[in-house]
């Protein structure tokens, strides 16, 4: 199936049984096809995203922006306030554009200083529009888990994510769009102009000139002939990019409609992705910030004692880049390790394994299962038939304070494939145990010749113990 038979399907009946759908594993497809997607628009396109970095890949897409624009294409751009540092002079020169509208998610009321409007506004502040889609003309879509900066398209040498997201076309991307029609009418989504404070024209000046000269510069030019060069972007430019026919279905969380209940229950039900059964069989949760919640942490020990095989793919301490998560998760190891759940933690990106053995894993740029990042996706596999593909994390956060945004496909072939790169990231990943004298253990998996390790991985006796002090605290449901 093509773009363009998923599109004339989903013209052809009200609400065909399939849609066609691509994963994009690696970071310079998921770049070009965001580019591509922006091109493509005639006539409108809808934009969310949690964070916009200003650096290279988020200068080369405000480009594209402003150049669809100036074809006539209507564009709406929704960003979350809390992810869009340095771009207030950018984004109101943008906005000028007759054909450009942009409007920001439950914005600070502080420009300058926006940490300090946590201290008076933090109940309202603590949630956020975690979502991320791009959607042109209403028919085709990328929904996924990754925003919008270098880290996430592979265009810088260290700091990147590993990461996933889903192009779709069919009846899905009008779905899409309506809930992103939600966000946009939603009383927190302001209108730019309402909350910046008048830029100068001066100051729209230079901020258009900073971003023009990022988008030039010699590392752009290189990144661009990468992206040229990718056998996914000859496919896609010559219309031979082939999709899966397979059911999708949106999946939302309710905290658009609830924000701030973060007292509220939240066990597996919650946990688990809107669309998403409890499984039978089997159960694979990637996440990069896993907080199962006490609850939520009983529900999974019930579900393995009952003979489901469940494993999970997260961070470890030394890979995550948000600290305070790990406090959430810490103390859930133990219980889940021994009632037969597999644990496997992505080590850090200078965690080098004492040999070099390496995987290769899915990407059409041939790249190989990467050590070297740190985890960034959503993806819950049930029973090797359900994957959800999203912003979601399986956190208290993404039940009941962030809005966020997912595509759950039944497909048992996706759903294998998927499998096979959840084996090949834990063969990259340290797999936790409980040993015989009850000890929490590390093995590398990367090595030929693993030995045990008692300690995190990669960490110091100060931040263990940081770590400890926090997972006491009763902070979890912020996490």
């Amino acid at each position: 199936m093509t773009i363009a038979t998923a599109q004339s399907d989903a013209q052809a009946a009200k609400r065909p049984p399939q849609c066609g759908v691509r994963l994009l594993h690696d970071g310079k497809d998921a770049f070009a096809a965001r580019v591509l997607l922006l091109r493509a628009a005639r006539h409108t396109l809808d934009i969310q995203y949690y964070i916009w970095h200003d650096d290279l890949s988020g200068s080369l897409l405000l480009e594209e922006i402003a150049s669809a624009a100036a074809r006539g294409v209507q564009v709406r751009l929704l960003l979350d306030d809390n992810g869009i540092s340095g771009l207030d002079g950018r984004l109101s020169a943008l906005a000028e554009h007759e054909n450009i509208a942009v409007r920001l998610f439950n914005p600070f009321p502080l420009r300058r200083l926006k940490p300090l409007s946590w201290l008076f506004a933090f109940r309202r502040l603590n949630s956020r529009m975690h979502a991320k889609s791009i959607t042109a003309d209403g028919k085709a879509t990328i929904v996924g888990g990754r925003n919008v900066g270098d880290e996430y398209f592979d265009a810088k040498a260290q700091g990147l994510f590993e990461d996933l997201d889903l192009l779709a076309a069919g009846l899905i991307a009008g779905d899409v769009r309506a809930q992103f029609e939600r966000h946009w009418l939603s009383p927190d989504a302001k209108v730019l102009a309402e909350i910046v404070p008048r830029v100068s024209r001066a100051a729209k000046a230079k901020a258009l000139a900073r971003s023009t000269q990022k988008a030039q510069s010699d590392a752009a030019e290189r990144y661009r002939a990468a992206i040229r060069d990718l056998p996914f972007v000859e496919d896609l430019r010559d219309g031979d990019l082939d999709l899966v026919a397979a059911p999708l279905r949106l999946s939302v969380n309710r905290a658009l409609d609830s924000r701030g209940v973060a007292d509220a229950p939240c066990g597996l039900d919650e946990l688990m992705p809107e669309g998403l059964a409890r499984p039978q069989r089997e159960l694979i949760l990637i996440s990069g910030y896993f907080v199962p919640t006490p609850q939520g942490t009983a529900d999974l020990v019930a579900l393995a004692r009952r003979g489901v095989d469940l494993r999970v793919l997260t961070n470890s301490f030394a890979a995550t880049d948000v600290g305070l998560v790990h406090a959430g998760y810490a103390p859930a190891r133990r219980p889940l390790l021994e009632s037969g759940v597999s644990l496997f933690e992505m080590p850090a990106p200078d965690d080098e394994p004492k040999t070099a053995r390496k995987f290769i894993r899915p990407g059409s740029s041939g790249t190989r299962a990467r050590s070297g990042r740190s985890l960034h996706a959503k993806v819950y596999l049930v029973d090797r038939r359900y994957i959800y593909i999203g912003s979601a994390n399986f956190d208290p956060r993404s039940v009941w304070l962030n809005s966020e945004l997912g595509i759950v496909i039944d497909s048992p072939d996706i759903a294998e494939r998927m499998c096979e790169a959840f084996q090949d990231a834990a063969r990259n990943s340290y797999q936790l145990a409980v040993d015989g004298a009850g000890r929490l253990c590390w093995t590398d998996q990367r090595d030929d010749d693993p030995e045990p390790e008692f300690t995190e991985p990669a960490t110091t006796r100060f931040s263990r113990s940081l770590v400890a002090l926090l997972s006491r605290l009763p902070i979890a449901r912020h996490l």
